[in-house]
């Protein structure tokens, strides 16, 4: 009775670095920055042609079709399966009333002069007490990428790459054999604005991201730890968002005149995170319905969903 007393005492245990969660505290801190386009740095763009002038070539049509099913099909992502609520755990935090600009226009919706957002921290701790930080769990750096302008410029869409991330402790239990933890992190950008033609739009999904952590480790003093975390630095999210259309009013000038223009773009983040300690509870591949992850190809989805050949004997 004694024996087995222990050997459940022992399942039951868990490591130092899991279960932090006693007076947590998540926050959204946002990163704004004058100018974050530089136009100097846009490649020129010539008028485009039109379909007569390329000849209405075959080759044009079937490249453009080529594209509009790559962006359509969805993204393959590992999800943790929420059948194994021990040793899993979610948080979330948003942040709302942020402006996409530092200034409004009159140039129209999606114009992109005074662009400020660029990007923003989430950061979860724990074990806080009146009048102290508490101890820092995870802090997730997100930074605009910046790396093609034109995109921004010319299909009003962005994406977000990893500036800097840590992971100290798990909200999850973690198994006292293992000191690792997998994080799926779900970003999502909405707004709420008014069209030029009186339309209210209410709760606008622009986008979202899913940025995955597989046995991502928690010892800060273990040999692989900051190996890890440093490879994670420029790696860029699975998704994209629509740049935050800007709301339709009036303004009144300096010389008295009310005029038509279009506002700095309110919009709010959400951020959701899902924590698995144990492999076992992570589906290998899942179909996400919501459309992210346009990075994905057709054909590396396609290939992901083969099923896996039946191993062959030989006697």
């Amino acid at each position: 009775m004694i024996i087995v007393y222990l050997f459940v005492a022992a399942g039951c245990a868990g490591s130092k670095y899991g279960s932090a969660n006693k007076n947590e505290k998540v926050t959204i801190v946002p990163c704004v920055k004058t100018d974050v386009i530089n136009y100097a740095m846009i490649k020129n763009q010539d008028k485009p042609t039109t379909l007569a002038s390329r000849g209405k070539s075959r080759g044009v049509v079937d490249a453009y079709a080529g594209g509009l099913v790559s962006i359509g099909v969805t993204a393959v992502k590992n999800m943790i399966a929420n059948d194994k609520k021990k040793y899993t755990s979610t948080w979330t935090q948003g942040l709302n009333d942020l402006y996409f600009y530092d200034q409004p226009s009159s140039q129209g919706p999606f114009d992109p002069v005074g662009m400020q957002f660029d990007g923003f921290t989430v950061k979860r701790v724990f074990g806080a007490k009146k009048g102290e930080p508490g101890i820092v769990a995870v802090v997730a750096d997100f930074e605009l990428d910046t790396s093609n302008y034109n995109e921004i410029i010319n299909n009003a869409v962005f994406k977000l790459r990893v500036k800097d991330i840590h992971i100290c402790f798990a909200k999850a239990k973690v198994p006292a054999s293992s000191n690792f933890i997998n994080l799926d992190f779900q970003i999502t950008f909405t707004t709420s604005y008014i069209g030029e033609n009186g339309t209210l739009n209410k709760d606008v999904e622009l986008g979202k991201f899913v940025y995955s952590l597989r046995h991502a480790p928690l010892d800060s003093t273990s040999s692989g730890y900051k190996t890890y975390y440093a490879k994670l630095k420029d790696s860029v999210l699975t998704g994209k968002s629509f740049i935050v259309p800007r709301s339709y009013g009036y303004y009144k000038q300096s010389n008295g005149m009310v005029v038509p223009y279009y506002n700095q773009g309110q919009f709010s983040i959400a951020v959701n995170v899902t924590e698995s300690s144990k492999d076992s509870f992570i589906n290998e591949l899942l179909i996400n319905s919501s459309g992210i992850g346009v990075d994905y190809t057709q054909s590396v989805i396609m290939n992901k969903l083969q099923p896996a050949a039946k191993p062959t004997f030989t006697h």
